[in-house]
């Protein structure tokens, strides 16, 4: 097992490096193909109106001039130092910035983990525990409508009623703990649709088990049930898809910080597009794809591992 073990995790460091590799390399193809010059960018924010002739001086300082992949090679070869450069826009050491966003977007995405998960087992456990049909169908309903709703459109309007029509929360200068749960409901909605009907079937799917059956001929209530066997059980075969959520979540951030006026990782990627910084744009889609990928590949560790597990036994 020690042996699968260590070739399995090796196979998806490989993957890992493949993954960072292709999207760091289509990072820089598509900041080349943009009709937008990142060195004319700089010398207008820097200079205001310059000529073509400093436009080019700026672009030969900043490396802008060499081929792709030679400029690729020295941002690999300056990430392996753990040196990703200065800002164009506001000569921030790159490392010092994403430090202080990222953990603000860490920190959103965790709440709205939390409230996924209490969501998803509360509302399941009380679809589970009631006789009637109708109100099961009306969870599932709204499910679907929480599905389908996108969660910048939810953000927009979250924001519109509690902070312009009842002024609950602040437009802007979010930047308290407390003001993160807004970000984290309007992230955590989708995913608390999505796998809410999950954990529904999967809990009936373990109801009607024979081991079921004979703990209920034991006089087992089924509450006792719910919350010894069913939920347990039920629960695992979802961990690892909702452990690739927390990715997708991260992802989703990007544009919710920017609508909440959050200055996490996400606020930083969208004003740096915006500005075309190229150091920032580079490093923060690295770290943004390294974060996803990991998650992926926790995801995939644990189905691996419970696959393993039932192979044994």
């Amino acid at each position: 097992m020690k042996r699968e073990m260590k070739k399995y995790i090796l196979q998806k460091l490989i993957e890992l490096l493949f993954t960072l590799l292709l999207v760091t390399l289509l990072s820089f193809l598509l900041m080349r193909l943009s009709s937008v010059d990142p060195a004319t960018a700089y010398a207008k924010r820097m200079i205001g109106n310059p000529t073509a002739e400093q436009i080019d001086k700026i672009r030969v300082q900043l490396g802008f001039d060499k081929p792709l992949l030679v400029q690729y090679g020295s941002w690999v070869w300056d990430l392996l130092h753990f040196n990703l450069g200065t800002s164009l826009a506001n000569g921030h050491d790159v490392w010092t910035d994403i430090a202080t966003a990222f953990p603000k977007t860490l920190g959103i995405v965790f709440l709205a983990a939390v409230f996924q998960m209490v969501f998803i087992v509360i509302i399941s456990c009380i679809a589970f525990l009631l006789p009637w049909k109708v109100p099961k169908a009306a969870i599932r309903f709204l499910c679907i409508l929480g599905v389908s709703v996108p969660s910048f459109y939810l953000a927009a309007v979250f924001l519109d009623y509690f902070a312009v029509q009842k002024s609950i929360i602040s437009v802007a200068g979010n930047t308290t703990v407390l003001s993160y749960v807004s970000p984290a409901i309007c992230i955590g909605v989708f995913g608390a649709s999505f796998y809410t009907p999950l954990l529904m079937d999967a809990l009936e799917h373990e109801s009607n088990e024979d081991y079921a059956f004979y703990a209920r001929c034991r006089g087992l209530s089924e509450s006792t049930l719910l919350f010894s066997h069913f939920l347990p059980r039920a629960a695992i075969g979802l961990v690892p898809n909702f452990l690739q959520s927390i990715g997708l979540a991260l992802a989703n951030a990007t544009v919710i910080e920017s609508i909440f006026s959050i200055p996490g990782f996400g606020y930083l990627i969208v004003n740096h597009v915006l500005d075309r910084d190229t150091p920032m744009i580079h490093a923060e889609v690295f770290f943004l794809a390294l974060a996803i990928a990991l998650c992926n590949i926790a995801a995939d560790f644990i189905q691996w591992s419970i696959g393993l597990k039932k192979g044994v036994q």
